[in-house]
């Protein structure tokens, strides 16, 4: 089959339509990774009965034991949806070994610095290819770490703008701060390669050991957010960095609480805005770490004030 893109193969894995959607999905096989069986699913959603997709494109990036039914249910509604109503072009990327992005060979190994690093940039490049224009990117918890990852180490290419929902990297986590914790939960996942988010009833995928292993490092009482293959401290880079930014976090938050999400947005040196979904900002509510996305209450508060704010770098 012939590639969908003169940079890397790239397949079209499949065509479908949800309802009054249409999802084309991409295998994007970039042999930029030491791994050359990585293979990244990309999902692009537009109107059914409007095939010309002109909006300005964005990418939506989930979070951890997750995967691109965060944004799009199987029936055509989420985040996606409404994102797609108000004339953007988005894509959903998928991480390694989660929904439709096949395992690759040394799947345990996979890091987040690897998806920074080599998947980003490529999936980047391919959709300025398709469109003819960089896209905007929005990533939730984990997912809005690996676009900060990319920010901060440099790894962009002409990026307009990008929004982090419920992200930090600077909460130490209490319970790695007890005698052989860390290195007790390093053992476990060295032994298993991977945790199950289903068993763990936290979610539909699973994490491999290398991105719990870097958390791990990230978050325990002297860890620092750096590049695990090099060491180098991202934060004094991520104080330097200039693309705008828009920080979003959840007064109910307890998974990434709202105060270490504004600590580090604050951190951030480029231009950026701030949103905070709670009560004391005029929401109904005190929102939370996944309500802050999907639920009706996010439909009607939350999803106009991502969408007006991306609106106005699409301009």
């Amino acid at each position: 089959m012939k590639s969908s893109s003169s940079l890397f193969p790239v397949t079209l894995l499949r065509a479908d339509i949800l309802g009054d959607l249409s999802e084309d999905i991409y295998l994007v096989k970039h042999n930029r990774d030491p791994d050359q069986s990585v293979q990244i699913a990309l999902a692009r959603i537009g109107q059914a009965d409007h095939p010309e997709k002109s909006g300005f494109p964005l990418v939506l990036v989930h979070g951890s034991f997750t995967n691109r039914g965060f944004w799009l249910s199987p029936k055509g509604q989420g985040f996606a949806r409404y994102l797609v109503e108000q004339g953007f072009d988005v894509w959903l990327f998928e991480q390694r070994g989660h929904g439709l992005s096949p395992r690759n060979e040394d799947y345990s190994a996979n890091t987040v610095e690897r998806y920074a690093r080599f998947d980003v940039p490529a999936v980047h490049e391919f959709i300025q290819e398709q469109t003819g224009r960089y896209p905007a990117w929005v990533g939730h918890s984990l997912g809005g770490t690996m676009i900060a990852t990319a920010v901060a180490g440099g790894f962009f290419n002409a990026l307009p703008a990008f929004a982090m929902l419920g992200t930090q990297v600077v909460r130490p986590n209490l319970a790695l701060q007890f005698p052989l914790a860390g290195p007790l939960v390093r053992g476990v996942v060295a032994l298993k390669k991977e945790l199950d988010g289903r068993q763990m009833k936290i979610g539909p995928e699973n994490e491999p050991a290398g991105v719990i292993n870097e958390y791990l490092a990230r978050h325990s009482l002297l860890g620092r957010w750096k590049l695990p293959s090099t060491g180098e401290a991202l934060l004094p880079k991520w104080s330097d960095a200039s693309v705008p930014m828009l920080g979003v976090s959840a007064a109910g938050d307890t998974t990434d609480p709202a105060k270490y999400c504004q600590r580090f947005y604050r951190m951030y040196g480029g231009p950026k805005e701030e949103l905070l979904l709670g009560l004391e900002t005029g929401f109904t509510r005190d929102f939370a770490h996944i309500d802050m996305v999907i639920g009706a209450d996010a439909e009607r508060e939350v999803w106009p004030k991502i969408s007006n704010w991306l609106k106005a770098y699409a301009a």
